[in-house]
């Protein structure tokens, strides 16, 4: 008797999963139908986006700008949107991206000022469905190498970094609760990102004490477990605390072409891309922040509040051993150099340099004890 319940509550179930997988299919060709008839009929600029920068929307490929981006996607002109789509769009919970800074019809040349204009011509004045149960399917920007605003509200960002973080939190239904601390998100992946890092956490095996970042724990482990990664050099015998330390002995050390990467516009070098990115972006883009007690400028917003030490003369880091005192932890760390012949260590709770990770830890322990475990 109990076989037969149990038989008919696994077929309920998989009955269930099966109409739950019905009915996401059913959304997603839905959403893919949308998108469709916004690419026929809207001059408007789809794309991709990532840590590396744009991407062309068709074929994938990696573009410098947003102005080459524009220029690439226009000549795809032979794209069967009714087998690329499907594709391509995989997810009923991620937007396509487009730039609406020209955004018109393109079947019949008429304006429309915004998306839900467009949408509104193209079930009016050419006949077409259109769902818009659907929610969001599209985010629109207008890409350009300044300042970015919302063209949804008035946010105004200086990178797309954080116009896209902004959309994803204003703009699109959250419809995943975590009833644990109520926080919400777009869709189940990310809804269980959060419950594995933040409830579940990380857990250091010697102690038990849980940490919501694996860094974090990494960083435990060292600092009261002694137990230090150490990331070996190819070419000699040098150990370093991390994979970037070794690519930047490799590149000044050793020559390596891969880790000395040539700036484009002076003739500084750097050992990786991101860092090289950074230096771009500072001293050799279009600077949108001046300093009003100098002539310095630069086109990242961080760069220019750290430049602004130097004329009121913060240095709130200090070496242990000469009592110097310097305005950034980098240049602290490379200071204990003279001291010890290798780049030191920074103290997170009072910002003093030490020698090296023994007296580091040593002085964490005697004198932020409570910090640590409050």
């Amino acid at each position: 008797m109990s076989t037969g319940v149990n038989d008919r509550n696994i077929f309920a179930g998989a009955k269930i999963k099966r109409q739950e997988h019905e009915t996401y299919l059913e959304r997603l060709n839905s959403i893919r139908r949308n998108i469709i008839q916004l690419l026929h009929f809207g001059n408007v600029v789809p794309f991709h986006w990532n840590s590396r920068g744009f991407k062309c929307f068709y074929c994938g490929k990696h573009m410098k700008d947003c102005d080459m981006l524009k220029e690439h996607t226009i000549n795809h002109k032979s794209i069967d949107l009714e087998k690329f789509i499907p594709q391509r769009v995989i997810s009923k919970d991620v937007p396509v991206k487009i730039d609406v800074a020209e955004i018109a019809c393109k079947v019949c040349s008429a304006d429309v000022s915004n998306v839900d204009e467009l949408i509104a011509h193209i079930v009016s004045q050419h006949d077409q469905e259109y769902d818009g149960s659907n929610g969001v399917c599209v985010f629109p920007f207008v890409l350009n190498k300044q300042l970015m605003q919302c063209v949804l509200c008035d946010g105004e960002y200086d990178n797309f970094t954080c116009i896209l973080a902004h959309m994803f939190k204003k703009h699109i239904e959250h419809r995943y609760i975590c009833q644990i601390c109520g926080l919400s998100f777009i869709d189940q992946v990310r809804l269980k990102r959060h419950i594995n890092n933040s409830h579940n956490g990380y857990r250091c095996k010697v102690c038990g004490k849980i940490f919501d970042a694996f860094h974090k724990l990494d960083k435990h482990k060292q600092r009261i477990h002694g137990q230090v990664r150490s990331h070996g050099c190819s070419l000699c015998s040098a150990t370093f605390a991390t994979p970037y330390q070794v690519k930047v002995h490799m590149g000044k050390v050793h020559n390596v072409e891969k880790y000395r990467i040539q700036c484009e516009h002076c003739p500084k070098i750097c050992t990786t891309k991101g860092a090289m990115l950074l230096h771009v972006q500072s001293l050799h883009s279009d600077a949108r922040y001046e300093c009003d007690l100098c002539e310095y400028r630069t086109g990242i917003k961080w760069m220019l509040k750290l430049h602004k030490r130097k004329h009121f003369g913060e240095k709130n880091y200090k070496c242990s051993i000469c009592e110097r005192r310097f305005g950034r932890s980098s240049n602290l760390r490379a200071h204990m150099k003279v001291h010890t012949g290798h780049f030191g260590r920074v103290c997170r709770w009072c910002r003093h340099g030490f020698a090296d990770f023994d007296t580091l830890n040593a002085h964490e322990k005697e004198s932020h004890y409570y910090e640590q475990y409050k």
